[in-house]
């Protein structure tokens, strides 16, 4: 099986995580997928260095979508070339997976909306209930904690879709009633300390928002997450994974 991750990021976000020293986001994605069936083979597409008119999309099986720094409402390149990337992809009816920028890219192009949110979340995001029964969370606690970090959220949901789980700050994942179309606002491929460190990359940021010493508690908080793993943290993408032998 031949499965395609979609970067989120462009050049700059890319090269943030290099002076950050922080892996690729995808890389995550290509791990669990590995751990999950080692013969899937997998492939990564950046949307600022291929054209994609003359990439072919019909090769792959699945398509996976990583998350992103930027803003879907807003108007430039990048933006536009990801939402085309989408486009072409929804055309050819396969299952599909998107985790955040990954979840607005899919709302944007399906006719919902994305607006900032009144409240962000920082690194997590915490009592996720699930409100309708999905196989992603198969063994799932009905209430759990899950690495989450946004500035916006879904104001409305495309047609055809369901919210299967949500918190009191956001729609948390939906789903396509009919197609294999999964997103999750929250990263469940991301180690909590893996946004902890970009994160602490960009402290200053945080500072304005609030005191050093929440900073640092947040910090020490996703650590204990990602060590505990109370939550099964990857569980809904290795459900999803294992949809696709089916």
């Amino acid at each position: 099986m031949n499965l395609l991750i979609i970067s989120g990021m462009d050049k700059n976000h890319d090269d943030q995580h290099v002076k950050a020293k922080c892996p690729f986001q995808h890389t995550f994605f290509e791990k669990i997928i590995k751990e999950q069936n080692s013969k899937y083979k997998t492939k990564v597409l950046k949307s600022y260095n291929v054209d994609i008119n003359e990439y072919d999309f019909s090769h792959y099986d699945a398509f996976l979508w990583t998350g992103g720094l930027g803003n879907i409402y807003e108007k430039n390149s990048h933006n536009k070339k990801q939402l085309e990337i989408f486009t072409k992809i929804v055309e050819l009816g396969k299952p599909i997976w998107g985790s955040c920028w990954g979840l607005q890219v899919f709302v944007t192009v399906l006719g919902g909306k994305i607006t900032k949110s009144s409240i962000p979340e920082f690194g997590f995001a915490n009592n996720i209930k699930i409100k309708n029964e999905h196989y992603i969370y198969r063994n799932k606690k009905d209430l759990f904690t899950a690495p989450g970090h946004h500035y916006d959220s879904i104001e409305n949901i495309p047609n055809d879709f369901q919210v299967i789980s949500e918190n009191d700050f956001s729609i948390q994942s939906i789903v396509h009633k009919k197609y294999n179309i999964t997103c999750t606002q929250y990263h469940p491929e991301l180690p909590y300390n893996f946004i902890g460190n970009l994160m602490t990359y960009w402290k200053t940021n945080y500072l304005n928002k609030m005191t050093s010493e929440k900073f640092s508690e947040l910090i020490h908080n996703l650590e204990q997450l990602e060590s505990s793993d109370f939550y099964d943290r990857k569980l809904e993408l290795v459900n999803w994974l294992s949809s696709l032998e089916n």
